[in-house]
């Protein structure tokens, strides 16, 4: 019974929302609480200084891994049946690119298990450490065709950014959570607008990475940019991830989510001769 469960990508769904909840529901606390803008992966770290460190960083690896394993699953499917057009090829293009962003995220997470932390996380890289997305950026752009990979990974973070907006504006996520509580929908408009804005900066920059060399940024850089130039701004973003966390926890519980069976669906789509 256990390992069919492993099989079934609702399992790995629920387990996934469920971590995505903890690291925004902690990133954005540490934000509103000292300041900080951490990255994802940074939030992720933060983790060995809480009680049950250990325990908890095993718990996101497997969540996240889960996570990563549902939106790259859903891409390729197509569940949400965006169609093979332009538009549906680079929304489901960003999906891959998330899910595999969820993968890097539940690598951290082992890491920090096997090796330890080497400090605590220091937030805010825009004032010019993250060389090495940076000398990443380059070795990029260098190579053939790099810099429009960078232009084309930027277009799907930027295109990835305005569906959350349309979501936070239309609460399409309320659609696929019946029985969730009625203060969802409010908390989760705030959280993914909030969500949105940083991944738009993020976005934004990869685009300029490969246009002119701009240095990348990620997303704690990116909220570190909004604590410089707009702190208030910068608190009302951090609430808002923390909404963003505690709606996906919600989701963890109410989500509709086709059980599929992984192993299966995924052998059906290989041709067999």
């Amino acid at each position: 019974m256990a390992m069919e469960r492993v099989r079934r990508i609702e399992t790995w769904a629920r387990l996934g929302y469920a971590a995505r909840g903890l690291v925004y529901l902690l990133l954005g606390y540490i934000a509103l609480s000292s300041g900080k803008a951490l990255s994802t992966g940074e939030a992720v770290q933060a983790f060995d200084d809480l009680p049950g460190g250990n325990i908890l960083l095993i718990l996101l690896a497997l969540g996240l891994f889960g996570y990563g394993l549902f939106k790259i699953y859903s891409a390729v499917l197509d569940l949400d049946n965006e169609g093979k057009e332009p538009k549906g090829l680079v929304i489901r293009g960003s999906r891959v690119l998330g899910g595999l962003a969820y993968w890097v995220l539940s690598f951290i997470a082992v890491q920090q298990l096997t090796k330890g932390r080497d400090g605590a996380a220091e937030g805010g890289q825009a004032s010019g450490s993250g060389g090495g997305e940076q000398e990443a950026a380059k070795e990029v752009a260098q190579a053939t065709g790099g810099d429009m990979l960078l232009i084309l990974i930027g277009v799907a973070i930027l295109a990835l950014a305005a569906s959350q907006f349309w979501i936070a504006y239309k609460a399409k996520f309320m659609d696929d959570m019946p029985g969730a509580p009625p203060l969802v929908k409010p908390a989760g408009q705030v959280g993914y607008a909030a969500r949105a804005l940083i991944v738009t900066i993020v976005g934004w920059f990869t685009l300029k990475a490969g246009m002119d060399g701009t240095r990348l940024r990620n997303f704690g850089d990116a909220l570190q940019l909004v604590n410089q130039d707009y702190p208030t701004l910068f608190k009302l973003v951090a609430i808002g991830l923390m909404l963003f966390g505690i709606v996906s926890l919600v989701m963890a519980r109410y989500r509709r989510i086709a059980d599929d069976d992984v192993v299966s669906r995924l052998s059906a789509q290989v041709p067999h001769r």
